[in-house]
């Protein structure tokens, strides 16, 4: 799953995500949207028009748990990872905080 993840965040397209035939289509429903942002009216054209607004659009979250070596491997080897992404460290819970929510929910248990 990461390989398609790192290639969307990288490129913005998944290399035979979409049938050719869906691609057809694509191409044909934003013509026209294409056109008066004055791109050429060619299929490859406008379906690298189709992958810049994805890619303006696109938003993305991920949630990999910084503790041991796996996060390390990981960057090594999708480096779109971390190049085509904003990283927000969160911090760690008051002590007290996680023992009062842990209570709440195993109260029943």
């Amino acid at each position: 799953m990461l390989v398609y993840i790192s290639d969307m965040l990288s490129t913005g397209y998944i290399e035979g995500l979409f049938a050719k035939d869906d691609v057809t289509a694509l191409a044909g429903g934003l013509r026209n949207e294409a056109k008066g942002n004055g791109i050429i009216d060619t299929p490859e054209n406008i379906f690298q028009y189709f992958l810049d607004v994805l890619k303006t659009n696109l938003h993305t979250i991920l949630c990999f748990s910084p503790v041991g070596d796996m996060f390390k491997i990981r960057a090594r080897k999708f480096p779109a990872l971390i190049s085509s992404s904003m990283i927000d460290w969160f911090r760690s819970w008051p002590k007290d905080a996680l023992i009062d929510v842990a209570r709440r929910y195993l109260k029943d248990t």
